[in-house]
């Protein structure tokens, strides 16, 4: 008000223009006489590292839009890099009556008319001055908290305009702000303009990204592991990180990390492996493979069976106790995998267990048919005469 007071111009606060190229710009003072904009550069939200070039391309911007723009700055701060640029400066406090000079000084370069002020003129327009600043930085009439009160928990600071928080910034307002995601396994912090949260509802980046992710990951109808390979969605029991999932929403390619069942019954093995390699490599189940590699140690090699070195003893096998395919071809003589025996002797019905190399010791005469086994002889001490 100090301006008008001393100029007789109309001055317009806050004044805003949308750029080409640009989104909207805020200009403190706009004088519609002279078509002229002034903003005010107060050290306390300019002196950030990133300050000097935002207000360089702002003034770039203005003059390739044909508009007539001046800065004046607080003392102390660095000019604007720009060679048709004039410097104007204030301060370097909040004075009012120092900062309504330094625009004088400008309206005065430009033959525009500018008045030294009486101590109740100055008083006067300070008291309407303070009035209108009271309403420029009241809250709006709808706020960005209010439109979209999820924001205020990931609201972290005003980069524009520090100290101003979301109940007095509009939902379209532009400045930028950092947020910062509340998922518990996220924690990404960005910088955004505000309406690209409360208008656009815009949410973290790294979220968005794990969310495109996961949709890729589906497959399309009839692509599924549950559409391709029935069987081994049958072994499935949870996608770890995604409980809900089934075997349709999986390819059968995926790198997902699952839980699986053993199809085995004798089995029944609960155990975790990716996707991709239960189809890449075909593995299955490690205890059945385990059993398997240990099986194929013990297996004897050819001419080397039991069958082949004790044939009456291989006659009277009857089952390998835990693997009942086995046959006396698939045993070493010195195995010591317990097995069944029936006796083949006419007549006798004996039956007993005892490993292939309980049978074939001593020559193939080891522990036999307990029924019809030859009694041990005794051992009789010699008697002595006195």
């Amino acid at each position: 008000m100090l301006v008008e007071a001393a100029s007789g111009l109309a001055v317009e606060l806050d004044h805003r223009v949308r750029l080409p190229g640009r989104k909207e710009d805020r200009f403190d003072l706009f004088l519609p006489g002279p078509d002229l904009l002034i903003d005010l550069d107060p050290a306390w939200t300019h002196n950030q590292p990133d300050s000097l070039k935002r207000d360089t391309a702002k003034a770039q911007a203005a003059r390739a839009a044909g508009l007539v723009f001046v800065r004046i700055r607080a003392r102390g701060l660095p000019a604007i890099p720009l060679p048709w640029t004039t410097h104007f400066e204030a301060g370097p406090g909040l004075d009012p009556e120092d900062w309504a000079r330094a625009v004088g000084s400008v309206l005065r370069g430009r033959g525009l008319p500018w008045k030294e002020l009486a101590p109740p003129e100055v008083a006067t327009a300070l008291m309407k001055g303070s009035q209108l600043w009271q309403q420029a930085v009241a809250a709006p009439a709808t706020s960005a908290l209010a439109a979209a009160p999820h924001l205020e928990a990931e609201f972290v600071a005003n980069l524009t305009n520090p100290g101003v928080g979301l109940a007095r910034m509009a939902p379209g307002c532009n400045d930028l702000c950092t947020w910062k995601c509340q998922e518990v396994d996220c924690g990404h912090e960005w910088d955004v303009p505000v309406y690209t949260r409360a208008l656009a509802g815009r949410g973290c980046r790294k979220c968005g990204y794990k969310r495109m992710a996961t949709k890729k990951r589906r497959p399309a109808p009839g692509t599924s592991l549950g559409d391709v390979n029935r069987e081994m969605a049958a072994e499935l029991v949870e996608v770890i990180g995604h409980p809900d999932w089934t075997a349709f929403d999986l390819l059968p390619n995926a790198n997902q990390d699952c839980l699986w069942e053993c199809p085995d019954p004798r089995c029944g093995e609960v155990y975790p492996a990716p996707l991709n390699r239960r189809t890449g490599q075909s593995s299955g189940c490690p205890t059945c493979a385990r059993k398997r590699s240990t099986a194929g140690r013990i297996r004897p090699k050819p001419g080397q069976a039991l069958v082949d070195r004790h044939e009456v003893i291989a006659s009277e096998l009857v089952e390998v106790i835990g693997e009942p395919t086995w046959m006396a071809a698939d045993l070493r003589p010195s195995s010591t995998l317990p097995c069944r025996w029936r006796c083949r002797k006419p007549g006798c019905h004996g039956r007993w267990e005892a490993t292939p190399d309980q049978r074939t010791r001593r020559g193939g005469t080891g522990k036999q048919c307990p029924v019809c086994k030859p009694p041990r002889k005794s051992r009789s001490r010699p008697t002595t005469t006195a």
